[in-house]
């Protein structure tokens, strides 16, 4: 048997996992939360410089998640994928989500690795619950016109995602804010809500590491009756970008 082949979590149901998207504020979240509860976890980011956290648990990988020589590696070292990987707005073509996607992979399959959930966005695709007409406008102000080359990439993404023959989660939330969450709802393919904080996000997504109801299948998640002002969102979660 090769070390390819052998389980690297450990008998209590603790795994290693690999965050790409690490230094972002999704992907923050999930590591602190997978420290939490006890996994290893392998942060990749650009920018390990600017890492703000620190664990014995803890391992910081420096690369770009669209380089497949750095997927392979940190690949290899790991048990499961959790994909927060986000790009700005713009016009120019998007390509980090579809190149992230299929690195991975490719990766996972060669080191025999099952278990990938990947992020992107409910923004994909309008929702049957937004049937009032501010809501459409708004709705195809940003996927068609502000976010579409980021929208049109998370759909190449899925795309990729859902033709292999991996255990993938994809997860979609609506808008994302870092405010303090009060537990997430999660149907399949589609929710009502508007909003999810981001600490209820990273939970749905390690919770997913032990639940199979969402395994290749869409897991649509919000935060029930949240609600955040209009300058907060402006100030926080659009200029930023």
């Amino acid at each position: 048997m090769t070390d390819d082949a052998l389980p690297l979590a450990d008998a209590t149901g603790l795994q290693r996992l690999l965050v790409l998207g690490a230094n972002g504020p999704t992907g923050r979240e999930v590591v602190q939360q997978a420290l939490d509860r006890g996994h290893r976890v392998d942060a990749l980011t650009r920018h390990p410089e600017s890492f703000p956290l620190h664990h014995q648990r803890l391992r910081v990988v420096a690369g770009d998640a669209t380089d497949p020589a750095v997927i392979d590696a940190a690949v290899a070292a790991t048990d499961a994928v959790i994909c927060t990987i986000g790009a700005a707005f713009t016009l120019k073509p998007v390509e980090v989500y579809s190149a992230t996607a299929r690195g991975v992979i490719v990766a996972m399959e060669n080191h025999h690795r099952r278990r990938l959930i990947v992020v992107t966005s409910a923004g994909v695709r309008r929702s049957h619950h937004q049937s009032g007409i501010a809501q459409v406008v708004a709705y195809g102000l940003m996927r068609h016109v502000l976010g579409r080359t980021v929208y049109d990439d998370m759909v190449k993404m899925e795309s990729v995602v859902t033709a292999s023959a991996l255990d993938w989660t994809i997860v979609h939330p609506p808008g994302l804010v870092s405010v303090p969450g009060h537990g997430y709802s999660v149907r399949a393919d589609e929710i009502e809500g508007n909003l999810c904080a981001r600490d209820d996000l990273a939970r749905l997504l390690i919770d997913q590491l032990a639940d199979d109801h969402f395994l290749r299948g869409i897991a649509a998640v919000a935060t029930p009756g949240l609600t955040v002002g209009a300058g907060h969102m402006i100030r926080h979660e659009i200029l930023k970008r």
